[in-house]
């Protein structure tokens, strides 16, 4: 009976310690290289999603960069004093006074980021890019456009999405009202007939639209800036097909029309007048069915073709509306010169514009 006792105690003991030696060479070969990400709960209603990427140096040790998808504020952030052994992390942000340590545990790194004021817990995953099945590929690949739901900005979305490679899905945003070439979708999540796609928007600023499928329909909200706001979502009701630009042709008659006809260049200066400037040319022309139209370009912006919605011109006096940007210029027009007054949202700036 003491063999069989000693026999068993040596084979626990035995076991304990393979158990161990196999949990510390998991731990060795875990390779920090590479994006890990996770989820910091600021409060009951809000979460920001981190990333870390991590690079191997040739030394063994490590570099970090710390971004954040749901806020383009924190881009391209580097960390520094990253320290990686026997699965224990920790590593520094001077720059947004903050710190991170924890372990890894069952193929995650849990811990703490700690700040001015408290910490939070933040348990780290190594990031996979969503897969998609294919019937998500063959609903979503293709042209999608919608109205967003409210009257200012008039924005009419444009959305193209086509296969990356397999269970990839890439996609571009556009305007139709603002010709301003956006960055692609990226992470676009789809299940159970529920779409998440997130975009950077110029300047940095991210747009996530979210929504729900059902018979060639998208049903859903749009959130943009640092963080996604407003927190319900504007609606925006996306349909699948090819979309056809609406004309607004001006009600003006022919003599006002000779007027205004032509390319009108001036500046803003949204800073003041010893501030940069920002180049404005209003253009009213006549397109392939002879209809009177009006088109405003901002080009250091990039935006070109910008529709005018409404003009009116009487004695002297034009107003001119431009839906897309929420904007009205109004002006005293005295032959190649216009002087007035463009208001959008609650600023009002002088703009003389001159016609050559």
């Amino acid at each position: 009976m003491r063999i069989q006792s000693m026999f068993l105690a040596l084979l626990a003991a035995l076991s304990v310690t393979v158990g161990v030696m196999a949990q510390q060479a998991a731990v060795a070969a875990q390779e920090l290289a590479g994006i890990w990400q996770g989820k910091l709960q600021v409060d009951p209603k809000t979460s920001i999603t981190i990333q870390f990427t991590f690079a191997k140096k040739p030394d063994g040790s490590y570099s970090a960069i710390l971004n954040s998808p749901d806020n383009g504020s924190i881009s391209n952030v580097a960390a520094n004093a990253v320290a990686w052994k026997a699965g224990a992390l920790s590593l520094q942000v001077p720059s947004l006074s903050g710190s991170f340590a924890g372990t890894l545990t069952g193929g995650n790194i849990s811990g703490q980021w700690k700040q001015p004021g408290g910490m939070l817990p933040l348990v780290l995953s190594p990031y996979q890019k969503p897969q998609l099945s294919k019937a998500a590929v063959n609903i979503l690949q293709g042209s999608w456009n919608g109205r967003l739901g409210i009257p200012q900005p008039d924005l009419t979305f444009l959305i193209e999405l086509k296969p990356d490679g397999p269970g990839q899905l890439t996609g571009s945003l556009t305007f139709a009202e603002q010709p301003v070439k956006v960055a692609p979708y990226s992470d676009i999540q789809f299940t159970d007939n529920k779409l998440v796609m997130n975009v950077q928007m110029p300047g940095g600023v991210p747009g996530q639209y979210s929504a729900t499928y059902a018979n060639g329909t998208l049903t859903g909200v749009w959130r943009a800036g640092n963080p996604l706001q407003p927190p319900a979502g504007v609606p925006l009701v996306l349909k699948k097909g090819v979309y056809v630009a609406q004309v607004h042709v001006l009600k003006l008659s022919a003599e006002a029309f000779g007027l205004l006809a032509g390319a009108w260049r001036g500046e803003l200066h949204p800073g003041g007048s010893s501030g940069p400037s920002l180049p404005i040319v209003l253009r009213f022309e006549t397109n392939k069915n002879a209809d009177m139209v009006a088109f405003m370009d901002s080009p250091s912006q990039g935006a070109v073709g910008i529709a005018v919605t409404d003009a009116t011109f009487a004695s002297g006096k034009a107003v001119i509306k431009v839906g897309a940007v929420g904007g009205e210029y109004d002006a005293t027009v005295a032959g190649n010169s216009m002087t007035g007054e463009w208001k959008q949202g609650p600023n009002t700036l002088p703009l003389t514009l001159t016609r050559k």
